[in-house]
This record gives structure tokens, sequence and C-alpha cells, in this order.
């Protein structure tokens, strides 16, 4: 694939570096990865497919197996150093899959996953309208996506290299988008689903923590109880996506 300005991850996975080591359990699962457990686990039945758009390493999958043992599980992610890691660190376990996917295209065409989940990639990308639409096409019962949503659209560049190109553009950069929830959630409207919000659930004390020991100080913390990256707050929200066929 043609890397792109924002897609840090393309060749610096160490940018996610921790997610191996939550992957493998030797270090504790994320607050989001329990909330998701929780909303899975309400709409999950025997026999079930689920779809990890956005795999990264499969470090969700470790929290899923909480649900069934034999949850067949296939994660995808656009960078192969990712999936090719997620392959080794479960390659014992014989429901689980992986394989390259760009969520900007077509991601099993033709093929829907009765549960499909995205966390923490919408906020990421330069615009959410597209991957919103795959991920539908994806589902057939219900689909969940964890980003950040707020009474405004905000896009946000948040540099990591101080060079500038001639506009004042960081020329090496990652999205923090904040969507506003009533466009996005008119949007996954008009894709024929019905949306639910739910708010994200989180233990502060956690994230503050990890902030410390984990990331030196650096990268996302917490302020007055929500999470912040720097001068940026996060606002995170989960999208229940049902589609009716409309």
């Amino acid at each position: 694939m043609t890397k792109a300005a924002w897609q840090q991850w393309h060749d610096r996975p160490e940018v996610e570096g921790t997610l191996v080591e939550r992957a493998r359990g030797t270090l504790g699962e994320m607050e989001s990865t329990k909330q998701l457990v929780d909303l899975i686990s309400d709409v999950w039945r025997p026999g079930m497919r689920v779809l990890d758009v956005g795999c990264n390493t499969g470090h969700y999958l470790r929290g899923l197996r909480r649900v069934a043992a034999d949850l067949d599980y296939t994660g995808v992610d656009a960078y192969a150093h990712y999936i090719d890691q997620a392959k080794e660190i479960y390659a014992d376990d014989p429901h689980a899959r992986f394989a390259v996917r760009d969520i900007h295209q077509p991601l099993y065409p033709g093929e829907r996953f009765d549960i499909v989940y995205c966390c923490n990639v919408i906020l990421h990308l330069p615009d959410f309208r597209t991957p919103m639409r795959n991920l539908v096409e994806a589902t057939s019962n219900t689909l969940f996506v964890r980003t950040l949503l707020g009474r405004a659209t905000t896009n946000v560049r948040r540099a990591m290299s101080p060079e500038l190109d001639d506009e004042g553009v960081p020329v090496n950069f990652v999205y923090q988008n904040t969507w506003d929830r009533d466009v996005v959630s008119a949007f996954v409207r008009s894709l024929g689903c019905e949306v639910e919000l739910i708010r994200d659930r989180f233990d502060p004390a956690v994230l503050a923590s990890e902030h410390d020991s984990l990331k030196d100080g650096r990268g996302t913390g917490v302020i007055g109880g929500r999470q912040h990256d720097e001068v940026v707050l996060f606002d995170w929200e989960w999208l229940k996506i049902t589609p009716t066929g409309g």
C-alpha cells in the first residue's frame, strides 16, 4: 500500500508497542476491552462469527475469550507487520484467523459477519464515511464502533515530528479527529441502520497509572477524569449499529 502522511503505523509499528504485550497476555487488557466484552456478551450467540477491524496484533481477542473459548474470530488490519505478529501470537488458537484488509476497501465482498467491531480507528482516518460504509456492509447483526464524538466536528493533526511543509502542515502526523455525533448518526441511518450511542466507560486511575508507568508521562493521560493527549481532550463514545435491511 502507498503510505499517506497520517499512516504512522505503516513503517513505525512501535507506535502501538504495548499492544503486542497485551495480545501475549504479559500486560493487562485495555479499559476499552472490558466494555467491548460486555457489549459483545449482550448480543453474541453460539455459532456467531466476529470480525475485528483494525485488530493490530489481536489484543482484543484475549478478552473475547471470556465470552466463549470457541468464539469464531477474524481479525483484519491494514498493516502486514501487525497481522504477522498476531498469527504468531495466536498460532495455537484454532478459532482465530487474521488477514490484511484496508478499511477503505470492501472488507469481505459478498460476505457478512454476525458481529463486527472497530475500536480506536475511525478517529485516525481523514474521513469516516467510506470506512463506515464498509463496516456496515460487512455486518449482518451488530456493529460496534468506538471513536471520538462531540457536538461538532474538529479535525486535529497530531505532529509526530517537528518538520512542517511550506504551508505549515506537519509532514508526519496522526489524525485525532472528533466527529459530530449527529452527523455520524445521520450518515449511519442513511445506510439503512439503527444507531444507539453508548457512553464510554473506563477507570481514570488505570489510565493515569499506565500514563506514568508505561508511557513515561508521554502520550495520552488523564485530566479531570477525561483522557487527553497534550491539549486535546478525548470524548470517547460507542456506536451500536444494527442493519435493518432498508
